[in-house]
């Protein structure tokens, strides 16, 4: 996996060259000058492991408390790496224009109307 530099270089490539939509990443600090769309998509407990469950690989037999752990693991390295490089809280809606719960509805679904909001 390439480091921060070479991510945060090849993120502001991207988005001079043309719209784009990046996930994670620090985008949102990367690209703080040209106040891009800030989405911040989270769900409940309940849903991530569903959704782990539906994505991830079919012979995976991990229980719930296992799948939830991993969970939690995942969201705590983002945590550390998002609040290292940008000295800002990971999931702080002040970080955000817009905070999305697909809890109970994916972002596949949303996005019609999220599109009609910009």
């Amino acid at each position: 996996m390439a480091g921060y530099q070479e991510q945060a270089r090849i993120v502001a490539q991207m988005a001079a060259k043309s719209d784009c939509v990046i996930v994670g990443r620090c985008a949102d600090y990367i690209l703080k000058a040209y106040k891009p769309l800030r989405i911040f998509v989270y769900a409940d407990m309940e849903s991530k492991i569903k959704r782990c469950r539906e994505k991830g690989p079919q012979d995976e037999q991990l229980t719930d408390k296992e799948l939830k752990q991993k969970i939690l693991a995942m969201d705590k390295k983002r945590t550390k790496y998002y609040e290292f490089y940008t000295g800002k809280t990971w999931g702080d809606k002040l970080n955000f224009d817009l905070c999305i719960n697909t809890s109970q509805a994916s972002i596949k679904e949303m996005v019609p109307f999220i599109m009609q909001l910009f």
